[in-house]
C-alpha cells in the first residue's frame, strides 16, 4: 500500500485518512444497494421461468402446490 507523505502533520493525514474511509463507506452503501437489485432481478427471472414452465405443464397454481408439499 502507498504511503503518504510522512512531512504532513498529523493532524492532516487523519483529516485525510478520515475522508477515506467516508468515501469507501458511500461506496459500499452503493454496491450494497445494487447487489440487493441485482438479487432481485434473479429472483424475479427465476419466477418468471418457473411461471413459464408451469403453464407450459398446464398446471395450475393449486396443483404447483399440491404437489411440491406432498415431498
Amino acid at each position: 500500500m502507498a504511503r503518504g507523505k510522512r512531512n504532513l502533520p498529523l493532524e492532516t493525514q487523519l483529516e485525510q485518512i478520515t475522508q477515506n474511509i467516508a468515501a469507501m463507506e458511500e461506496n459500499l452503501v452503493e454496491l450494497k444497494k445494487a447487489k440487493n437489485e441485482i438479487e432481485e432481478q434473479i429472483r424475479m427471472n427465476q419466477l418468471a421461468e418457473l411461471n413459464d414452465l408451469i403453464s407450459e405443464k398446464g398446471l395450475s397454481f393449486e396443483q404447483v402446490k399440491e404437489l411440491l408439499n406432498k415431498e
